[in-house]
């Protein structure tokens, strides 16, 4: 299964959908604008909140509490000199690759769960999320909206220094 986010590059309320490989929307995310802490809802097409995803506040190094109706999962960055890394609590997955460059994978000790791309040269943020299975999708997503936040969170907190 294939998920596709466009983020639009002046988008204020931080509202963008999630195209699965039809061109149908499948999903739209909500993040808080100028809210402290900051928060994304996820939702169906039918309006119907699906999960949530809010930041940790007081932390030096970014966490994110990720919360569907099934899961409750924390994205932790860990400290590194050269390079962004990342670990999952309550669930059994791993992450993998280079996430500043957006080219990373989910993966559950050998097996992959989901590959994500990132399409330079495009007007705004484009991303596709590769999910071994269609159950997953939904917590894929997740994961892939939080290591975005916590990347530019942690992008910009380095240029205001």
């Amino acid at each position: 299964m294939k998920l596709y986010i466009k983020q639009k590059v002046f988008s204020i309320g931080e509202r963008f959908y999630v195209r699965n490989e039809d061109g149908a929307d499948v999903f739209y995310v909500e993040g808080s604008f100028l809210r402290i802490p900051k928060e994304f809802r996820i939702y169906d097409m039918s309006g119907n909140l699906l999960a949530t995803i809010e930041k940790q506040m007081f932390r030096l190094l970014s966490r994110y509490d990720i919360q569907t109706e099934h899961e409750f999962v924390t994205l932790k960055r860990h400290f590194t000199f050269l390079f962004n890394r990342f670990s999952l609590e309550g669930l059994d997955w791993e992450l993998e690759g280079n996430f500043t460059s957006h080219e990373y994978q989910l993966i559950k000790g050998e097996r992959p769960i989901m590959s994500l791309t990132k399409h330079w040269f495009t007007w705004g943020d484009s991303y596709e999320l590769n999910i071994e299975h269609s159950e997953d999708a939904l917590l894929c997503l997740c994961i892939v909206i939080a290591v975005d936040a916590a990347v530019a969170n942690d992008g910009n907190n380095a240029q205001a220094a």
